[in-house]
């Protein structure tokens, strides 16, 4: 039997016609659920805005990368453990599990593709140990459960975690192109379409949330996209570190989760509690609005990505001095952040 198989380009207005399809349809089911609340959590967000961006995202995704043809199946592995996580969100949304539930769930949702498709960051080769794949996988599983839960944490603003992911997805698609791994543009390309059908309904003021659902996806996929990427001496590059340097497309995310973080714990609260001390709640109470908030996102993405290809095909002198320049910047940037005040 023949592949059906379709160019990018075309898959992209497709999956980016049936995310918008989806979503639009996920307006309807408005009042049909409501979302729990807990009594410690203090969120921003309007209990009455649908929470299915998500669900719709990920079915988008799931469609969207098939109409690629003879996908690798280890991708479509993922993409559908990729619904199985957003179902996970969905839960959540609804039921507001405890904490150490759905980290459970995460963690079978992402050890379960990993072990199976024997796919991993490897870090022993790296730090020069054998400890058979082991350390591989634990490192692997904790790297992509935090980069799932940094995007859910970022989720507390309209258009916030989607416009932050996709600017992450489109730099990781740039950067793949460029390696010519082709097949994780492809990937990246197809992910970006489903968010920005979902975008749309997300800006500022924003009609429909994409929940703990969307967030865990969305973190999910670009995870495993940061796994599968290849990083070789094969590639012309100057870059001299043997780890990934997809990382570094993460900052962001990591910069509000480790913000989070630190100011909850200083405060003697626990950092798995909601509440309005991220950045974007911090630069709201500076006096930014909401649209100029995404635009400093926008911009400090815009920057990460130079900063990140600076390091990687510059020569090794300049590549040393980014590399020194952008640990400065995230640094900085912490610190800078810890100290603005926190949104009442």
């Amino acid at each position: 039997m023949k592949e059906f198989q379709l160019s990018i380009f075309v898959v992209f207005f497709i999956g980016l016609f049936i995310s918008l399809v989806l979503n639009k349809l996920s307006l309807s089911f408005k009042g049909y659920f409501k979302q729990g609340n807990r009594e410690d959590e203090i969120r921003l967000s309007n209990v009455k805005i649908p929470t299915f961006g998500g669900i719709s995202m990920s079915l988008a995704f799931l469609i969207s990368i098939r109409l690629l043809g003879k996908v690798d199946s280890e991708i479509i592995q993922i993409a559908i453990y990729a619904v199985f996580i957003t179902l996970i969100g969905f839960l959540d949304d609804r039921y507001n599990l405890n904490w150490k539930l759905k980290l459970s769930l995460q963690f079978f949702a992402v050890s379960t593709p990993i072990y199976l498709l024997n796919i991993y960051l490897n870090i022993e080769m790296l730090i020069g140990v054998n400890f058979s794949n082991n350390l591989n996988i634990l490192i692997t599983i904790i790297w992509i459960i935090l980069l799932v839960n940094s995007l859910n944490f970022l989720d507390n603003m309209d258009g916030l975690a989607a416009t932050t992911a996709t600017m992450i997805a489109f730099s990781l698609a740039i950067l793949s192109y460029i390696t010519n791994q082709y097949k994780l543009t492809d990937i990246s390309v197809v992910l970006i379409a489903s968010m920005l059908g979902f975008l749309i309904y997300n800006l500022p003021d924003a009609r429909l949330y994409m929940g703990d659902s969307g967030s865990l996806f969305i973190g999910y996929c670009l995870g495993f996209i940061s796994v599968l990427f290849s990083w070789n001496n094969s590639i012309e590059s100057s870059w001299i570190f043997q780890i990934q340097p997809v990382i570094l497309f993460f900052t962001i995310p990591l910069i509000d989760f480790t913000t989070v973080i630190i100011s909850r714990i200083k405060q003697g609260k626990s950092p798995m509690t909601g509440g309005t001390d991220h950045i974007s709640h911090r630069l709201l109470k500076k006096g930014y609005s909401n649209n100029q908030v995404l635009i400093i996102f926008i911009f400090m993405s815009i920057i990460v990505l130079v900063v990140t290809m600076g390091i990687l095909y510059l020569n090794q002198t300049l590549s040393f001095l980014f590399l020194i320049l952008y640990a400065f910047l995230v640094f900085a940037a912490l610190f800078y952040f810890l100290r603005l005040e926190i949104l009442n």
